[in-house]
């Protein structure tokens, strides 16, 4: 990773005052952490590494609560069920549900694949999704989406639903509140309406002309997101219309240094983070986005690696980068830094690894706990402030900083270009 430029203020450094995140407790696995879940009621943290065996952590000491054999090859993905069960996929062709508490697999589940990468242990199983609930639970192998849905008792086997082929390998998967599906691909985005009758179409099939590496959908099923391997974000907006019903309408967000390789809605759906290079970017779409003007949650020296929601709050927003940093943002109180350009916000709160340790993985919880995973193999639990905190003696250097993030100089983030018709893009 290259190192922070020259004119890049570092706000993890203590002569700019933040408020510093309280790091409770650290674990260290044997291997890279590649994904965590975190239970229903908080209690238990499971850990997925490129080592076989996943991790179950207990939330109040990091200590290992419990081991489970996982996957040959490592585990890409995890999820806890209902009943506490968890579900993992990983390197050898397989989904497996576990009974957490007597470290037991309830079900080992083939996962079929068409265009997936071949390991050792059979082919890559990725983009674990569960459903809202808990009952079931969605993913990808190659061109292929497969659903499980869990049987009456623990012990029954899952019924399996295979969609596809997609166009293109699968690069993500994600349910909607209501229960829908959302797959993105090199090609476009598929949405399942599982609460149609099977008369009915379920499948929305949204191309694009280009490669859909993330995506998400508001509570209201009015827009759809993809983040793009093109540096933009393509939206799909599904426009109520009195006489003629739905009309689609699609709409193109640029600027961004990279690819986009996270779109997240907070839970309320007004806002939309979006993860390209080492700023985010958040949308306002409490109307619609077009010919707003972005918040750009500045701060990172590296790319952004991951990013999350506070889940019992407005507005704040987490992210995680290769540059170990972890910061907190209120995205609604950005700084305009000039006619017809974003505005800019600073980090309200910082965590650091010491020794810049990647994070691949993050998970915001409520009660303002927060839970990364990083390259080293480190785990680590944090805190958030309490109000109106921060470093001791530094609090009268926080304007410099915000001073520093205003006269860096920001690359002009574009604005959403006009609604294109049906099928069209801009």
């Amino acid at each position: 990773m290259a190192g922070r430029p020259d004119d890049m203020p570092d706000f993890a450094d203590p002569q700019h005052g933040l408020p510093r995140l309280s790091q409770l407790w650290s674990a260290e696995m044997e291997e890279a952490a590649v994904c965590l879940a975190l239970s229903p009621k908080g209690q238990l943290l499971a850990v997925g590494t490129v080592d076989d065996a996943i991790a179950v952590l207990d939330v109040g000491s990091g200590a290992v609560a419990h081991t489970l054999a996982g996957h040959r090859g490592g585990t890409n993905g995890l999820a806890f069920l209902s009943g506490n069960s968890l579900v993992s996929v990983g390197e050898d062709g397989a989904a497996r549900v576990w009974n957490v508490a007597r470290a037991a697999c309830l079900h080992e589940l083939p996962v079929d694949a068409e265009g997936a990468d071949r390991t050792r242990g059979g082919h890559s199983v990725n983009h674990l999704a569960a459903a809202p609930g808990g009952k079931a639970f969605a993913c990808a192998a190659g061109r292929l989406v497969t659903i499980f849905t869990l049987g009456a008792s623990a012990q029954a086997a899952p019924s399996k639903k295979v969609l596809g082929p997609m166009e293109s390998t699968v690069e993500s998967l994600r349910f909607d509140r209501h229960g829908n599906l959302l797959a993105t691909y090199n090609g476009g985005v598929s949405y399942w309406r599982f609460d149609r009758t099977e008369e009915e179409k379920r499948e929305l099939a949204l191309p694009y002309a280009g490669a859909c590496l993330c995506g998400d959908v508001t509570p209201g099923v009015d827009y759809i997101v993809a983040g793009c391997h093109d540096a933009t974000v393509h939206i799909y907006h599904f426009k109520q219309q009195r006489q003629s019903g739905v009309e689609l309408q699609e709409m193109t967000c640029g600027g961004y240094d990279s690819k986009v390789t996270a779109v997240d809605f907070n839970p309320r759906g007004d806002r939309m983070a979006s993860s390209g290079g080492d700023k985010n970017t958040v949308w306002n779409f409490s109307g619609s986005p077009t010919g707003t003007m972005p918040t750009l949650a500045v701060g990172h020296y590296g790319a952004i690696t991951c990013q999350a929601w506070q889940p019992d709050a407005d507005g704040w927003l987490a992210t995680g980068g290769k540059d170990g940093r972890l910061f907190i943002y209120d995205v609604d109180n950005g700084v305009p830094i000039g006619k017809d350009m974003p505005f800019v916000c600073q980090p309200g709160a910082v965590g650091a690894a010491d020794d810049d340790d990647e994070m691949t993985a993050l998970i915001f919880a409520r009660q303002g706990l927060l839970y990364s995973g990083h390259i080293s193999g480190m785990v680590r639990k944090w805190e958030l402030p309490s109000a109106g905190s921060s470093d001791e003696d530094e609090e009268e250097d926080a304007p410099e900083a915000v001073a520093l993030q205003q006269q860096r100089r920001l690359p002009g983030q574009q604005q959403p270009a006009a609604p294109a018709a049906a099928g069209g893009h801009s």
